[in-house]
């Protein structure tokens, strides 16, 4: 229960480094199972739900309803905040990449200042890794300058990490830092997040839905200009 009250006792303040001093922990909503298809699945933050269009999920996500359904309830009458846009992200299928096995958070950006979005996870195998770790960012830290995810890498204790469970869905805000338990290349994983976010995610990497609308950028990814603190 601390940790619900401590993310919704943070929901309604802007993202921020500060947040991180303590040790946030991810909150259990519901243990569920889901049938995904057959074939692969590779889907990044697929936007399926906002204030023009209303929910949109193509037939293809089917299989994801009743986890967004669940989430959709949570957030609504459990947790609180509403927010206007829903994104999905799907990972299903043989593990092939590490850039998930490095520890991390969703959804922390100050480019445009806003409230923290709110993502709930969900994986069949290789459940996901939490470190309930209380960081503290030294007073020249700039988040606009310095990569926030290297400074948790590398300040991580692994001693502190915690395993999650199969079947069981996770709510995490921006603080939440989490990882893909590494070692898992070749394994079949299904992995599923529905986001919550407050503000539109201007990015030409998200994967368009094909019931809406095509989304154009000009903006680029302010990670890419980060630097590591201390390098």
């Amino acid at each position: 229960m601390n940790n619900l009250y401590n993310m919704m006792s943070r929901a309604r303040r802007g993202v921020s480094v500060h947040e991180f001093g303590q040790k946030n922990g991810p909150v259990e909503v519901a243990t569920i199972n889901l049938t995904p298809p057959t074939e692969r699945q590779y889907i990044l933050r697929m936007l399926i739900d906002d204030p023009v269009h209303g929910l949109a999920i193509p037939p293809e996500l089917k299989w994801i309803i009743p986890m967004h359904n669940q989430a959709y309830l949570f957030q609504r009458f459990m947790f609180g905040p509403v927010h206007p846009f829903t994104y999905v992200t799907i990972r299903h299928g043989e593990v092939t990449t590490k850039t998930d096995d490095v520890w991390h958070t969703d959804g922390f950006s100050i480019k445009k200042p806003h409230g923290p979005e709110h993502d709930y996870i969900w994986c069949s195998a290789g459940p996901t890794e939490f470190l309930p770790q209380g960081f503290t960012f030294p007073p020249d830290f700039d988040p606009m300058k310095h990569n926030v995810h290297h400074y948790l890498q590398d300040h991580a204790d692994e001693s502190l990490k915690v395993t999650g469970r199969p079947n069981m869905i996770y709510l995490t805000d921006p603080y939440v830092v989490h990882r893909r338990a590494p070692d898992n290349a070749g394994t079949i994983r299904t992995f599923v997040r529905v986001s919550f976010v407050p503000i539109e995610i201007e990015d030409n990497g998200n994967t368009p839905n094909p019931l809406m609308p095509k989304r154009t950028y000009t903006n680029t990814d302010l990670r890419l200009e980060l630097s590591r603190y201390g390098a």
